[in-house]
């Protein structure tokens, strides 16, 4: 059973980063040939001013570099995790530290989002002259996150009951 979960997870270690280039690849596709913009294509005022001229264009792109940077990261973390896990390393310091990461980053999406639309707002105001604020509010993306949380708290307490267990023995 554990070497299946090992070949499953370096499967899955692979395809996270496949997945992760994939994603990247199609943004840059239909960035550089299409002129779509798909990176926060959900804000109407993004689409509005990318729909304009490039005036606002390179300040639309410099609000999307923290996120870009926090999905490299959560590439990077998902890789390290299922690495540890491919090791046979399943309640180790490090998964924990890898499954932290994760979640922290997750959590750290639901304010970077009211960020970007803030910003996105502010060069709305300047194009159009016209106070509107777009702040998204995901109840799923929080119910998510208090979801992961738990999970590494009940694998935390597993874990610390199973080191007692075999201390006791």
């Amino acid at each position: 059973m554990n070497h299946k979960i090992q070949v499953v997870s370096t499967r899955l270690r692979w395809s996270v980063l496949a997945i992760g280039l994939l994603a990247v690849g199609i943004l840059l596709i239909n960035f550089f040939l299409f002129d779509k913009y798909l990176f926060n294509s959900a804000n109407p005022f993004l689409r509005e001013l990318w729909a304009q001229d490039d005036q606002y264009r390179p300040l639309l792109l410099i609000g999307q570099v923290p996120t870009i940077v926090l999905f490299g990261l959560f590439i990077y973390w998902l890789w390290r995790l299922f690495g540890q896990y491919a090791k046979g390393d399943y309640f180790d310091k490090e998964s924990d530290r890898c499954y932290l990461w994760l979640v922290c980053l997750y959590g750290a999406i639901i304010p970077l989002r009211a960020i970007e639309s803030a910003w996105i707002s502010y060069i709305y105001y300047m194009h159009s002259e016209e106070v509107s604020l777009h702040l998204p509010f995901d109840i799923g993306r929080i119910l998510t996150l208090f979801v992961l949380v738990s999970i590494f708290f009940i694998l935390r307490a597993a874990k610390q009951i199973d080191q007692e267990n075999k201390e006791f023995v």
